[in-house]
């Protein structure tokens, strides 16, 4: 499409390269990774301070390529222009240089998605207007849809912007959010983290998406997120919830406590989950580390009462050396068959939970510390049975009557 004299094209570079012209979507060649391909999105994505053909040349070749730099640098140019032709594009240079820096073309108008969301959060930070600055943000956000040019995930050139573009959206859902917040305007803030947390799941912004649904007084989606997010860290990601999202937790449970009136509600949500589970009756609870806490709590109130005695028990994926297991392949893999030993091996009465990836936390009730061995013992039988004779665990175990005294003295 012209204006003017001028060639317009419309480029996407969220999610995959698309080039549009004339209302219609243009191919510039069948493998998007092509070295002329990348040429034209760096020099793009540089605007108008456009990029220097040092930089250009660096980050297209590798060091054993840059021999014959010049000649392979000018049959890259005539290859972008061949294919360009081709496409079916107008002929004109499309990209140009000047003082030993490449710029767009003077008579090409480029207008990218990733540019234009660039440019948005770079007004908002200029914006003194509150209400103009939230415009541009939320323009912004809506513009960032997916990662820079996925199919280039791997080039150094790409994770670089890419981290930078990732800061950029990171400040627009934090802006957004807390000002959707403060209006309590619970609806719009749930969307603008849900969209984050779909995005990134590891950077925690299931917290807000979740204080959103407290806010709007929807506990059972809230718990939802909660319990989906804390298995998500634990199990696919290996590493304990962080302290804002057990507080999310707490905060949930202040909630409810002081909302008699959805007693009803509670108790429908209490018995779907009470069916989700009954298919493991007989076997021991597997649960959340943060439910585990609340186990944990509970038990150690009633000891006294009852006169049970529990135990909390600590197993470890070691190799067969006793070191811990380096490999993160082995370590997933060697994971769900401990989980899968440690299920078969538990009573009904008993809890467990995934704490790491090499971890796991075991609530043993009515037992004694010499018993404790022998469950150790039948565990790792077990576990050998999965995973082969080479296969070890080590394990540590206290009495949750001795925990507050140890707590004390480790203050």
């Amino acid at each position: 499409m012209t204006q003017g004299n001028k060639v317009k094209l419309q480029i996407q570079l969220f999610g995959g390269l698309v080039i549009n012209y004339g209302g219609r979507s243009i191919s510039i060649g069948k493998n998007k990774t092509s070295k002329y391909i990348q040429l034209l999105e760096i020099v793009w994505l540089s605007g108008k301070d456009g990029v220097s053909r040092d930089n250009l040349v660096n980050t297209l070749y590798d060091r054993e390529e840059q021999s014959n730099i010049n000649n392979s640098f000018n049959n890259l140019i005539y290859q972008m222009h061949k294919q360009l032709k081709k496409s079916g594009l107008p002929e004109c240079e499309y990209i140009v240089s000047r003082d030993g820096y490449f710029y767009v073309d003077d008579n090409v108008e480029v207008e990218s998605d990733a540019g234009s969301f660039m440019d948005f959060v770079e007004k908002a930070r200029e914006a003194t207007d509150q209400s103009e600055q939230m415009k541009l943000y939320r323009a912004a956000f809506d513009l960032y849809r997916s990662e820079l040019l996925p199919e280039l995930s791997t080039q150094e050139w790409v994770i670089i912007k890419s981290v930078q573009l990732q800061k950029m959206y990171s400040e627009c859902v934090i802006a957004l959010g807390e000002y959707y917040e403060k209006r309590k305007d619970f609806d719009a803030t749930y969307k603008v983290y849900k969209k984050a947390a779909d995005l990134y799941p590891d950077d925690e912004w299931q917290i807000g998406e979740i204080n959103a649904l407290i806010g709007m007084d929807n506990y059972k989606e809230a718990y939802r997120i909660y319990d989906e997010t804390v298995r998500y860290y634990t199990d696919e990601l290996g590493i304990t919830p962080s302290k804002d999202l057990l507080e999310c937790y707490d905060k949930m449970s202040r909630q409810i406590t002081n909302m008699p009136s959805k007693i009803l509600q509670i108790r429908d949500d209490i018995l779907e989950r009470r069916e989700s589970v009954s298919k493991n009756e007989g076997i021991a609870y597997d649960c959340s580390y943060p439910s585990f806490i609340d186990a944990y709590h509970i038990l150690s109130r009633n000891m006294e009462r009852s006169g049970q005695s529990v135990y909390m028990m600590l197993l470890t994926l070691v190799d067969y050396e006793g070191k811990k297991i380096a490999n993160q392949n082995k370590l997933e893999v060697k994971g769900k068959l401990l989980q899968e030993a440690v299920s078969l091996t538990l009573r009904q009465g008993d809890t467990y939970c995934k704490y790491s990836s090499s971890q796991f936390l075991l609530l043993l009730v009515g037992t004694s510390k010499e018993s404790c061995k022998i469950v150790y013992r039948r565990i790792l039988n077990k576990y050998k049975m999965l995973a082969g004779p080479r296969a070890e665990i080590e394990y540590s175990v206290v009495s949750l009557a001795d925990l507050p005294e140890k707590l004390a003295e480790a203050k």
